[in-house]
Formats: C-alpha cells, structure tokens, sequence
C-alpha cells in the first residue's frame, strides 16, 4: 500500500532567494551609533577569526589613542572581540553588536 503525500515542495526561485537575502540584511542592519571615532573598519561578513586577523593586520602601524569603530556581524563577535582587545591591551570602549569602538593601546598616549 502506497501513502500519498499531501506536503507541497516549495520551488526555488532566483528572484525570491535575492528578495530573502535582502530581507534578512534589512532585519541585520542596525543604525549606525553617534560615537565619535577616527576610522572605520569593517569585517563585513566574514567569521570573527578573520576580521581580527584583518584587524590586528590594519591596527599594528596605527598610531596609539586612535579610535576605530569596527564592525562585524559575526555571532561571536560579542565573546572574541573583548577578547582580543584585553590580549592586545586594546580598550573596547563602548560596544553595541555589531558595532565596537575600539581605542587603541590607550596606556601608550603621550599627554
């Protein structure tokens, strides 16, 4: 005996994957925090490994007190990058996912 299926499979369709796509970076996308920052680094979409290596690659011939607002929209961005900055003795002086504002070797600004 033979049971009929009545599920319908959903068909993909290049248009609505495009249209999904957008929809999930709309419902992602947060405004952009009013803090005051010197440079803007961006990891886009990549896994928070990446954009610290990347990150560590552009800040390592910056100079000390710069403040770079770095964005990432990795889930573990949270957890790695406060990580990262207390290993570097970088601050991470204010954070909102996927914005951190990152001060850079704050203890080596001459005043």
């Amino acid at each position: 005996m033979r049971l009929k299926s009545n599920s319908k499979k959903a068909v993909s369709c290049p248009a609505g994957a495009a249209h999904q796509k957008e929809e999930r970076q709309a419902k992602n996308k947060v405004e952009l925090p009013e803090w005051d920052f010197d440079d803007e680094f961006d990891g886009g979409d990549e896994t928070c490994g990446r954009v610290i290596v990347n990150l560590h690659l552009y800040t390592r011939d910056q100079e000390p007190g710069l403040r770079i607002l770095v964005i990432s929209h990795d889930p573990g961005a949270p957890i790695e990058l406060p990580a990262w900055c207390r290993m570097t003795k970088n601050e991470l002086t204010i954070s909102t996912h996927p914005y951190y504002l990152i001060t850079l070797k704050p203890h080596l600004v001459r005043r």
